[in-house]
């Protein structure tokens, strides 16, 4: 049997226990036939081409009544055109279709006709807000419901999500299984917890008899953390591949980047290059003023996302903005690098260095106490420039994403040179 008539069998098998993993409701899913329909689809489309380019589009299985809860009179709201006559759902239709409803910008609707076949029966205008949403943060941008969403991101590469919340990837026909979430780690946090630290220590002293109002750390933490994660969905999402570096703090200043990287374009070390604490450090001070009219006691991520103020939106805008500066530098041939503080010392940085890695240990866990031993050499380019320089700076971190949305996080811990396959 091939993968396109076994895998869909095995995502929809998989979808349902993600699915009640997470809480969600399991009426929303459509029946196992249909379910299995809706992806085989998907994946045929995924596979043709439209005017030269791979089909890219981002289909909701939903009612009109359904959408019709989430739709919004805001200028920037929700919005939902009907067809006047449904168009069937095949791969054909989407191909044809989904340069209309543009990939970052529109999803079909689908759902059931009066005789019960799938059908495309309009276009749902999202705008590109959904692009920064982050994976376990609240959203601020439009809304969508919780039902399936499935995006085809190019050959044989879908992501399954309700609404904007992504639940499995699956990538050549295959379901990706095996990876982590660096993130959830304790190893990975450790790295940046000086810059942490000292963030919190420039918060100002609160006046006598103020309301006692605390910035948690790990609130710091979970702002650097989406950060990140936003960065390494635009650049999967398009599908160019790129490094980004972490090194020591006072790397642009004690000679360390010269020894390791020949840059394209270096910044100078003055303050625009430390935009990133600079805006940090105003956020926490102004989560920390609009956390205390709200007689809060400690400002975490999720109490942070339910308060609304006009400069924090603004704040969190700055920082999306960070986001896509960073993704639109890896657009460029060579590494993007920063140190542990955020400061932007440089992109399209060539690793230098000719001592050659043979092996490195790929994780079977998050904190790499289980690994077994690859040959370095079965990875590109890209990740053997990675790999150098880790191994002989062990305080560096590198991710590299590849072109068909790989990513791994590459780190010198437990005394050896690690990745671990990014899985969010």
């Amino acid at each position: 049997m091939t993968a396109s008539s076994t895998y869909p069998i095995e995502i929809s098998n998989e979808l349902k226990k993600q699915w009640e993993k997470r809480g969600l409701s399991v009426s929303i899913l459509p029946d196992p036939g249909p379910l299995k329909s809706l992806i085989d689809t998907m994946y045929q489309a995924s596979l043709l081409v439209e005017e030269g380019d791979p089909v890219r589009c981002r289909i909701i299985s939903a009612t009109p009544d359904e959408l019709a809860s989430a739709t919004s009179d805001e200028p920037r709201g929700l919005r939902v055109l009907p067809f006047a006559e449904p168009s069937s759902y095949t791969p054909y239709n989407l191909r044809k279709l989904s340069a209309a409803a543009g990939f970052y910008r529109s999803l079909l609707a689908v759902n059931f006709d009066e005789s019960g076949e799938l059908v495309i029966w309009g276009i749902v205008l999202t705008g590109t807000d959904w692009v920064n949403h982050v994976d376990g943060y609240q959203s601020k941008g439009v809304e969508l419901p919780q039902n399936v969403v499935i995006q085809s991101l190019g050959p044989g590469h879908l992501i399954v999500a309700s609404g904007f919340s992504r639940i499995l990837e699956t990538r050549n026909g295959q379901l990706l299984t095996e990876g982590f979430d660096p993130f959830l780690s304790e190893w990975l946090p450790r790295r940046f917890i000086r810059f942490r630290e000292s963030l919190l220590r420039q918060l100002p002293v609160e006046q006598p008899n103020a309301q006692a109002t605390q910035v948690c750390e790990s609130f710091v933490r979970d702002v650097g953390q989406s950060v990140i994660r936003r960065i390494l969905r635009l650049v999967r999402n398009r599908r160019h591949g790129g490094t980004l570096i972490f090194m020591p703090d006072g790397s642009h200043i004690d000679g360390t980047c010269e020894r390791w990287l020949r840059f394209r374009v270096q910044y100078q070390a003055d303050r625009p290059s430390s935009f990133y604490s600079d805006v940090m450090l105003r956020l926490m001070t102004r989560a920390l003023h609009v956390g205390r009219t709200h007689e809060l006691e400690v400002v975490t991520w999720s109490a942070y996302q339910k308060l609304h103020d006009p400069e924090l939106a603004q704040l969190d805008e700055a920082l999306i903005e960070f986001s896509h500066f960073v993704a639109d530098m890896m657009s460029v041939d060579g590494a993007v690098v920063l140190d542990h503080s955020f400061r932007l010392l440089g992109f399209g940085g060539e690793i230098l260095g000719e001592t050659p890695v043979h092996k490195i240990d790929r994780a079977l866990d998050l904190e790499a106490k289980i690994s077994t031993i690859e040959r370095a050499d079965a990875a590109g380019t890209r990740h053997r420039s990675a790999y150098r320089l880790v191994n002989g700076l062990h305080d560096s971190l590198a991710i590299v994403a590849s072109q068909d949305g790989d990513v791994r996080f590459v780190a010198h811990h437990n005394d050896q040179l690690c990745y671990w396959p990014y899985l969010p």
